[in-house]
């Protein structure tokens, strides 16, 4: 499902259009100072560029790059690769964030944008400092109402007023480009974590495979990786590497297309939530065009899907699906999408007094009751953990996480080392 910007609520007449910003008293000769560095930065960087453009062959990985297998033949190379493109992508933003906005910033207010390569292996550090844990629902509200432009009119799951499961903690963070809020509710006496996150941009969701490398034996810790990659929060993917079925994207690149039994969950360049059933895609041709269309950077591939254009699908749609045990009493995880660069994810299992598992669909129900318009099934039982700023939110199956293969993360796009407004 893709969000456009026609599809967000429409802002209040009455609100005030952008501020207009006004040249200080004084300050004429310092803003002249700072165009003149940042023109003089970007000569600099295109200079850069052009140096690494003749010098660095186009089919060599970023020096930071693990090795990763061949994709699948004929498939085709992925549309970010490269010192030289990943080079591209941060002179492009650099111009547009400092010289264009150094330009009009005495003219009018431009918000800056942060993207994160498709090619980095790591995402900006979050900044220590906004990560924070209370029991006080109304410390959670003045984080929310400080996002109100992040959040740009959508309306969260998340509310002051959820009977949180007693005993519990609310975890959240926020900066100017994304808000991250987890917390617990008891649910048909299973213990149930829900994971709310807002981003200002597409490249924020993001996957990571252990050691880099499809089809390595390596297995991590989902906490692990997460520290690993800056993940402000990260949920257990789908596990590609316990089994030998089910559609593999990584890095734009299509590694297995295996999904004639199993339901596809694609990741576009938007951040939306893109579906595919079991055995829409027959072959890598038409798996390839699919990619192209949606312009997909990863995949997800467990399922079933739960949600599908704002509607509960319910066991009928199932079927005798091959994995996961859906019929079964089982601890569950899943990942949803609430609109535009907005999702949900969730774990379910036992905590405490809270000591019920539940069937797929009942775990559905609580998704599609949270509001989500998409949402998909993730490998559950101890794989299913939710890892909120490195560590484990949920109480994970057994009190111990196990290795696994893969992790689907959320990461903030502005590194903690940049300056405020830098």
């Amino acid at each position: 499902m893709r969000f456009d910007k026609e599809a967000r609520p429409a802002r209040a007449a009455h609100e005030s259009p952008a501020p207009v910003r006004t040249r200080e008293a004084g300050g004429e000769s310092s803003s002249s100072l700072w165009k003149l560095i940042g023109a003089a930065l970007a000569l600099l960087a295109l200079l850069l560029i052009v140096w690494v453009a003749g010098h660095v062959h186009p089919e060599i990985t970023s020096v930071s790059a693990a090795p990763v297998s061949q994709p699948l033949p004929g498939v085709g190379d992925p549309v970010v690769t490269g010192t030289a493109q990943a080079l591209n992508d941060r002179f492009a933003l650099f111009v547009e964030n400092e010289v264009h906005i150094s330009a009009l910033e005495d003219i009018t207010f431009i918000r800056r944008r942060y993207s994160i390569p498709e090619s980095a292996l790591v995402a900006p550090r979050p900044d220590p400092a906004l990560f924070g844990e209370t029991d006080d629902p109304e410390v959670v509200q003045a984080v929310v109402d400080s996002a109100a432009e992040l959040l740009d009119g959508q309306t969260l799951a998340w509310n002051k007023d959820i009977a949180f499961m007693p005993g519990s903690t609310i975890r959240y963070y926020c900066d100017e480009t994304i808000l991250a809020i987890a917390w617990k509710e008891a649910l048909g006496n299973s213990a149930v974590s829900f994971g709310e996150i807002k981003t200002a941009d597409g490249s924020q969701i993001r996957r990571y495979i252990a050691n880099n490398s499809y089809g390595s034996d390596v297995q991590l810790y989902a906490s692990d990786m997460a520290r690993d990659v800056n993940a402000v929060i990260a949920l257990n993917g789908d596990f590609y590497a316990f089994r030998k079925m089910g559609v593999t994207v990584y890095q734009r690149r299509l590694y297995r297309n295996e999904g004639k039994n199993l339901d596809t969950c694609f990741i576009s360049s938007n951040g939306d939530l893109v579906f595919a059933h079991r055995g829409e895609l027959q072959s890598d041709a038409d798996t390839k065009r699919f990619m192209d269309e949606h312009d997909v950077v990863f995949s997800l591939s467990f399922g079933p899907i739960l949600v599908e254009n704002g509607v509960l699908l319910g066991p009928e749609t199932y079927g005798s699906y091959p994995i996961g045990e859906i019929n079964n009493i089982y601890s569950r995880s899943g990942i949803g999408q609430l609109g535009e660069r907005h999702y949900l994810i969730a774990t379910l299992g036992e905590q405490g007094p809270y000591n019920t598992r539940a069937q797929l669909y009942t775990f559905a129900g609580y998704l599609a009751a949270k509001g989500c318009v998409s949402a998909y099934t993730l490998d559950g039982g101890q794989t299913a953990v939710m890892i909120f700023d490195g560590k484990p939110f949920n109480r994970v199956d057994w009190d111990s996480e196990r290795t696994m293969s893969d992790i689907v993360y959320f990461a903030t796009s502005k590194d903690a080392g940049e300056g405020a407004g830098a």
